[in-house]
């Protein structure tokens, strides 16, 4: 999934463009910051197959990296909130656990460029 390279000026096009790209590398990193809060929350729902609690964080996360054009984690987001929202036996697990790697690609990919925008 993480074949997907990252960039601040794609996530400014998928923005409409004219928006500072300091401004968009903010947005990532509350993005970012969010995604952490959520998660632990996320996996304990997952692990103990809390399906209100998946559909609810899985909404949550859905809309927030739709907003930044983040595909792939937004798909994962997407299979988890539907499945569980529909009550559907799926295999959560690993969904989450590929949701766990795109995570880490986006953490590692910002760590990579954030100090470069004076974060």
């Amino acid at each position: 999934m993480s074949e997907l390279k990252y960039d601040i000026k794609k996530v400014v096009e998928f923005l409409g463009g004219g928006i500072d790209e300091t401004i968009v590398a903010s947005l990532i990193g509350i993005f970012v910051s969010s995604v952490n809060d959520e998660f632990p929350a996320f996996a304990e729902a997952v692990a103990a197959d809390d399906r209100p609690a998946i559909h609810k964080i899985g909404h949550k996360l859905k809309g927030s990296s739709a907003n930044l054009g983040f595909e792939s984690f937004r798909k994962l987001c997407e299979d988890l909130e539907q499945h569980a929202r529909n009550d559907l036996d799926f295999d959560y697990k690993a969904t989450f656990e590929k949701l766990g790697q795109e995570k880490q690609a986006i953490e590692e990919w910002f760590a990579s460029v954030k100090a470069d925008y004076g974060l």
